[in-house]
């Protein structure tokens, strides 16, 4: 069995973990090695988000012990410029890897350039978005750009041989004390809301990088993040469509500093919604948010019924979604309806919620914050 402390993790075909693991620790960096391999035994060796250098000296025995030296690295990629991601590319490049390129966007370079790398050494991708790498080895890569995750300039990375899409901070966390092994699972929801909601800007942003990933052809198998631990099977499209509904930073403003007598008024409106239900979909109504693990920080039930104890606004269309989202548009639209009108008679923020015609959705409500962001 491989130990995280001090082994390469392989995983995928010539893809490795070569991070580093304290016991007892919650908030890793992730640094990757991809070997790309000639007909000929030469290789290509890219180093993804190689960190700070509080952990280079793991990610250089980890990659010694694959590629002989980590002076063979011959490029380094970052998603954006934090420390915690690339702030080693400096020293690297100065005492060990002399050719390496670094490949990143232009508005990375623009702040990366201040940890002594020398412009020469850069190559933009964002050239390459439409098209996509070819590396020297004749492989290929595609940079996917995610802006806003968190940075404007945010890039992540596809290989769509192995199926490996390095999604820099997107879809981190932190890491719960007790969970071994390197590959997520359902616990590691709560440490990955936790960090997106501190550090993504806008749910938008997140919808955006979603999407972006599902134009991916072929589909990514696996989610390699920055931090927390890595993603794949069944977690991918759980994550994916989690990671999409999940209201992170300016969403949260307004329900942060939410008053009792708001949160009041959101109990009230949700009860009512919660009526409506219980005639077409009877006491599963009520289990529908029960059982929902997103929604438990938010509810408290008890002999009166539901009490709204944090982010209203966002638990109000939580719920709506879990009790409309698979039931006819004449089921779906009263509960809906029920939602706008009750938010609006008690003078509470419209939610975003969308009206079901014909099988097609039409959105009624929207967020005056609300913004599109534009490749």
């Amino acid at each position: 069995m491989s130990d995280l402390m001090t082994d390469p993790i392989e995983i995928a075909p010539d893809t490795y973990w070569v991070g580093r693991r304290d016991p007892g620790g919650i908030f890793f960096a992730n640094p990757y090695l991809r070997v790309f391999r000639q007909d000929d035994g030469g290789s290509m060796n890219v180093l993804v988000d190689p960190g700070s250098s509080s952990d280079f000296a793991m990610v250089q025995t980890k990659c010694a012990a694959l590629i002989g030296s980590v002076k063979r690295t011959h490029a380094v990629f970052i998603n954006h410029q934090d420390p915690d991601v690339g702030s080693v590319v400096g020293p690297l490049f100065a005492r060990f890897a002399p050719q390496a390129k670094l490949l990143c966007s232009e508005d990375t370079w623009r702040l990366v350039r201040f940890f002594n790398i020398d412009k020469s050494r850069y190559i933009c991708t964002d050239p390459f978005v439409e098209r996509g790498m070819r590396l020297p080895t004749g492989h290929h890569l595609v940079p996917v750009p995610s802006p806003y995750c968190h940075f404007a300039g945010a890039v992540m990375l596809y290989d769509p041989e192995t199926r490996v899409l390095f999604t820099g901070d997107l879809f981190g966390g932190l890491t719960a004390k007790d969970a071994t092994g390197l590959y997520a699972d359902e616990s590691d929801w709560a440490g990955m809301r936790a960090f997106h909601q501190l550090y993504m800007p806008a749910r938008a942003a997140l919808q955006y990088a979603v999407a972006a990933i599902r134009r991916l052809d072929p589909l990514p198998e696996i989610l390699a993040p920055q931090h927390g631990r890595v993603i794949s099977g069944e977690w991918v499209e759980h994550y994916l469509r989690r990671i999409s509904e999940l209201p992170v930073g300016v969403d949260l403003l307004q329900d942060r500093n939410a008053s009792e007598d708001q949160l009041r008024a959101w109990t009230s409106v949700l009860r009512r919604v919660i009526h409506t239900s219980r005639a077409y979909l009877g006491s599963t109504a009520e289990t529908r948010l029960i059982d929902d693990p997103d929604l438990a920080p938010c509810l408290e039930f008890d002999e009166s019924g539901v009490r709204v104890v944090q982010l209203g606004k966002w638990a109000l269309e939580r719920a709506v979604h879990l009790l409309t989202d698979e039931e006819i548009p004449a089921v779906a639209n009263a509960v809906r309806y029920e939602a706008i009108y009750a938010a609006s008679e008690l003078d509470l923020p419209s939610p975003n919620i969308e009206l079901a015609e014909e099988g097609e959705a039409a959105q009624v409500a929207a967020n005056v914050g609300d913004f599109q962001l534009h490749h």
